[in-house]
């Protein structure tokens, strides 16, 4: 696997590093970056938190996890969510990958969709944060940002050969999604021809 080359050029509101696989380019600072403030009109915006959450769903469908549903907010930088019944120690490795899948989705869609820019890219990395957080809490060892050791690019890695095997299934969930705002696991199952698993 070729390494990745990380920019640690960003630091949040806390005080922390927050490397960044793309660098943001022409545009706003970090603190205001949102799709819209890049130039993606408010559907786009929106599709691409949809296309976030239903990585997350679709993967750990396709791992074995129970998915009780998801949502999208009806304006940029609205609830968004995708959630999980907790699972046993076996399912950690899906769980992870799952969470990793929201922002490597994004990331996916905006090549597919001829949207893609650097600034765009570090955008769905910047979304992700709570995300990286869950992430680096979960995992031991404790992925790195280019400084040695297990690194976090292996996880995104992982999750793109996982969203490779789901995509399809997400593209056909898509509109759905945007248009209702919201969809239960087993709907989301029953859309994409994949189990739900009883807890």
């Amino acid at each position: 696997m070729a390494l990745t080359r990380w920019h640690h050029d960003v630091v949040l509101e806390d005080g922390t590093v927050y490397p960044l696989r793309h660098r943001l380019e022409d545009g706003p600072e970090y603190g205001a970056v949102n799709g819209r403030a890049l130039g993606l009109t408010a559907a786009q915006s929106r599709t691409g938190t949809a296309v976030h959450e239903l990585g997350h769903a679709l993967v750990w469908l396709a791992g074995g996890l129970h998915v009780t549903g998801l949502a999208v907010g009806t304006e940029p930088g609205g609830r968004a969510q995708c959630t999980l019944r907790t699972h046993t120690p076996e399912h950690r490795a899906a769980r992870v990958i799952g969470i990793v899948a929201g922002e490597r989705a994004v990331d996916r869609w905006l090549r597919e969709t001829g949207l893609w820019t650097p600034s765009l890219a570090a955008m769905a990395e910047l979304e992700a944060a709570h995300d990286r957080a869950l992430v680096l809490d979960a995992t031991r060892p404790r992925p790195a940002f280019g400084d040695g050791g297990p690194d976090y690019s292996d996880l995104h890695h992982l999750a793109d050969q996982a969203l490779d095997t789901i995509w399809d299934r997400l593209l056909t969930a898509l509109p759905v999604l945007v248009r209702d705002g919201e969809m239960t696991g087993d709907r989301l199952a029953a859309r994409t021809g994949l189990t739900n698993p009883s807890l």
